[in-house]
């Protein structure tokens, strides 16, 4: 009897370990990725708890917390054996990412250790299938049984973000969940999904303005260093079903040629797996470059890593939609034909229904490719990871570059420091002087901090601080230059002010490293953009503060205090927020919040409401069309697709109205701010004597994202606190003429320049084309109209947050705006 209690009981417990978990059908009541059906945040986190409890397959953590506040999920997917041996299997893959490993024992750890593969889901949040999939990929990787999956849980570690943007994803399926079954089922968001940046937090990845960038680059490149990050997405271009690498040109430079091959690779394992599943309608090589740097596939390359996208097709959210090869387009964007087998399109999809569960699927396909394709190449990615990291700390150590100085002498000794604590982020060594030194003849100050060239990521350093070359590739000898996929220029230190000295040659320093990056000190210095921190502080705790003409704040114990020109109060700001998501505006909120600017958020009611400027002091027009700006989403009208139409209470812009109140205002005293396109709307509606000179001119002026030499006038109010010469970016942008005659140029009606671009040496970084419309152009003007004043920035002052060297044009317009003059 006590022997059948013992084998009972024995039974019990191997029945217990052996359970399986419960499939998504059981946790959710439905498949994740059926006809209009989208599983939340509460749904799909909680499931991967469930796993997480149920499987000794999955270990989950929490690596920080979005903007909103909620939990971001990173699972550990692999063989129980590895998972009790994570910290083993984290510690070669570092040793291999640095360099650290001798030769001899380099080759032995690529025998002994494990691939590492990152994929993330979720991103773009109207992008709904990837985390719908993420459930599916992690059950049959935790239960799967076949000969391929026990060998991909036992060479891999997989690190599975289930929803990277937890906040955007509940937005989108919750709209979606009130809207199936309506005339508005397929109605656009009217919200950003991402507080700050909406579809635009996949290009703050080297700049780490966002929350949720910081804790993924904290795993990628100070913690788990993978060698294969797979990012995500649901934007084929038509009618393809997906998008596979490889990328289009052109090439950036600065990353290794080993990495792009093994990106190859990999899209030849996915491209080679879809035809044996019979799944047409991959695509490669078209609209998404190699160029750029500062999305979550292209950031890691520059890192030695291999970043792989993946566009699957989407039709809307979880609504099926059908297709006929009638209605396709003739060629891709690139000319390819849509409805022919051609190399990077050799299975065209050739149309039916298209289903949310057809988009999980294919990404299904390209994860087993993928995770297959590193099981078997374990090994060698991770010696190539160890190869490349030792081939840029030898390049970097023979100079040419040496290393890259940034001495303490700078313009903005606060911005200098933001940017050192994001390059830090991004896993660069930094390192600061004990002692002066010289450095290719020039002396150099102790303090004065160090990036050496000879570091594991030399790529991504080089690449941030170099201005970049857009290369002209062009459709045959005579052919337009073809265009970037995203920016061409993105150089730090010119984005940011910060003045980088280049040393070529090898130097001796005392040299230490800084384990992290402190931030400088906040002071009254208008030069520093930390100042308008200080200030708002102040202000909000009841200080009285003044500003000089020359631009110095005072507070009430400075000389100079009795001659000041302005009394400075905490500004009332409002941001015009429309119902069509808005980027620009996102990233000047990031801006205001980051200052600690006191603003609201205006909605067109806000803003048709009388006596504004008893309530405000600067109302902000982010950059958007006139056409926008006044309309917005119109009612009952919608897309192609049918029950597109948006919901009655999320239509309208500004209209007629809005724009007279706007008028009101500005002849009241108050501050109207307008940037790039929105400058389009003073300029055709408000009577002041500024006109455009690029849009509608037929000029051939083409800056797709670039940054451009200026000058400013440092005694303007505006300008005050700018160096004279300044580098602005531009992704489009506006040059201005002041039309008044010079004796109607004053008073009430004055206009002046405050920043002009470059006569000569225009292009700092990027690319631009017949730079001859705005050569010593105004890009931002002031207009005086009654007792206030329109702003006109004909650049994007505030662009993604990046552009720090220019945020003290805003900041300025802003207290300005609020200020009594003296």
């Amino acid at each position: 009897m006590h022997r059948m209690r013992v084998i009972a009981s024995t039974l019990f417990v191997a029945l217990t370990l052996t359970a399986s978990p419960p499939a998504p059908r059981e946790h959710f009541g439905y498949e994740p990725g059926d006809d209009y059906k989208l599983a939340d945040y509460a749904e799909i986190s909680s499931y991967f708890r469930k796993l997480d409890a149920e499987s000794p397959r999955l270990r989950l953590i929490e690596i920080g917390e979005s903007e909103g506040g909620k939990p971001i999920q990173l699972a550990f997917i692999s063989s129980e054996d590895n998972l009790k041996q994570l910290d083993r299997w984290q510690s070669i893959s570092r040793r291999m990412a640095l360099g650290e490993a001798t030769a001899e024992e380099a080759r032995r750890l690529a025998r002994e250790g494990r691939a590492i593969v990152w994929i993330d889901c979720g991103l773009h949040s109207t992008e709904v299938a990837p985390p719908q999939h993420a459930p599916h990929l992690a059950y049959r990787m935790v239960t799967g049984e076949s000969e391929e999956m026990r060998l991909i849980r036992d060479k891999v570690i997989l690190l599975l973000v289930p929803i990277i943007n937890p906040d955007g994803h509940d937005m989108v399926a919750h709209w979606y969940r009130g809207n199936v079954g309506t005339p508005y089922e397929l109605a656009p968001l009217p919200r950003l999904y991402h507080k700050y940046s909406g579809h635009d937090n996949n290009r703050d990845w080297f700049m780490m303005n966002l929350k949720e960038t910081r804790h993924v680059s904290r795993m990628l490149y100070q913690e788990w260093f993978p060698q294969i990050v797979y990012n995500q997405h649901q934007t084929s271009p038509f009618p393809s079903r997906i998008f596979i690498p490889p990328y289009a040109e052109p090439l950036n430079p600065s990353i290794p040629a080993t990495v792009m091959n093994g990106i190859g690779s990999i899209g030849a394992a996915m491209r080679e797996r879809f035809s044996r599943e019979n799944k047409p309608g991959a695509l490669s090589y078209i609209g998404f470059d190699a160029w750029w740097n500062g999305g979550a596939r292209s950031t890691p390359a520059f890192h030695n890593m291999h970043g792989i996208l993946t566009e699957t097709a989407l039709y809307g959210y979880a609504t099926p939609g059908d297709y006929k090869v009638a209605d396709f387009p003739a060629r891709f964007a690139n000319g390819m034909p849509t409805r022919e087998p051609s190399i990077f399109y050799d299975r065209p999809w050739m149309g039916g229904r298209w289903r949310l569960m057809d988009a999980v699927e294919y990404i299904l396909t390209s994860d087993w490719a993928l995770l297959d394709h590193a099981a078997r190449n374990s090994d060698q990615y991770l010696l190539k990871a160890w190869e490349m990291a030792r081939a840029n700390i030898d390049a970097g150590n023979a100079g040419g570059p040496y290393a890259y100085l940034v001495p303490p002498d700078q313009h903005d000794a606060w911005s200098a420091r933001e940017m050192l604590w994001r390059l830090q982020s991004g896993g660069l060594q930094v390192q600061r002087a004990a002692a002066a030194f010289t450095a290719d003849g020039r002396e150099y100050p102790a303090g004065t901090f160090v990036l050496p060239a000879g570091q594991p990521f030399r790529s991504y350093l080089m690449d941030l601080m170099e201005p970049q070359k857009y290369p002209e590739i062009r459709a045959g000898q005579t052919g337009p230059t073809k265009r970037p996929y995203d920016v061409a220029g993105w150089t730090l230190p010119y984005q940011m002010g910060v003045k980088v000295d280049r040393a070529q040659d090898r130097f001796q320093a005392q040299l230490e490293n800084v384990l992290k990056v402190a931030p400088a000190p906040l002071t009254l210095d208008a030069r520093q953009n930390g100042a308008f921190i200080e200030v708002a502080r102040r202000l909000k705790n009841g200080q009285s503060l003044r500003r000089a003409a020359d631009g110095a704040f005072l507070a009430s114990n400075d000389s100079g205090w009795n001659n000041a020109k302005w009394e400075l109060r905490a500004p009332r700001v409002a941001l015009y927020e429309p119902f069509a998501p808005n980027m620009d505006a996102g990233w000047t909120q990031w801006v205001l919040d980051h200052f600690e600017v006191p603003y609201v958020l205006a909605r067109n009611d806000d803003l048709r409401a009388p006596a504004l400027r008893q309530r405000f002091d600067v109302i902000i027009l982010a950059s958007q069309s006139v056409a926008g700006i006044l309309h917005g989403f119109r009612a009952d009208e919608r897309s192609a697709r049918p029950n597109s139409q948006q919901r009655p209470e999320y239509t309208g812009g500004l209209g007629v109205e809005g724009v007279e109140r706007l008028q009101e205002f500005v002849r009241a005293g108050g501050t109207l701010i307008a940037f790039d396109q929105a400058t389009d709307l003073p300029l055709q509606m408000f009577p002041i004597g500024v006109s455009g000179v690029l849009r509608g001119s037929g000029s051939s002026w083409y800056s797709p994202g670039s940054l451009l030499r200026a000058t400013v006038d440092t005694t303007h109010p505006l300008g005050l606190g700018m160096p004279e010469n300044a580098i602005i970016m531009t992704t489009g942008g506006q040059a201005f003429d002041i039309t008044l005659l010079d004796e109607a140029n004053k008073g009430e009606r004055a206009a002046r320049a405050v920043v002009k671009y470059a006569e000569k040496d225009l292009l700092a970084s990027g690319w631009v084309t017949g730079e001859r419309a705005v050569t010593g152009k105004p890009a931002l003007v002031e207009a005086r109209m009654g007792a206030g004043r329109v702003v006109l920035f004909g650049f994007r002052t505030q662009f993604r947050a990046q552009s720090f060297g220019t945020f003290k044009l805003l900041l300025n317009a802003i207290y300005l705006g609020s200020a009594r003059e003296l």
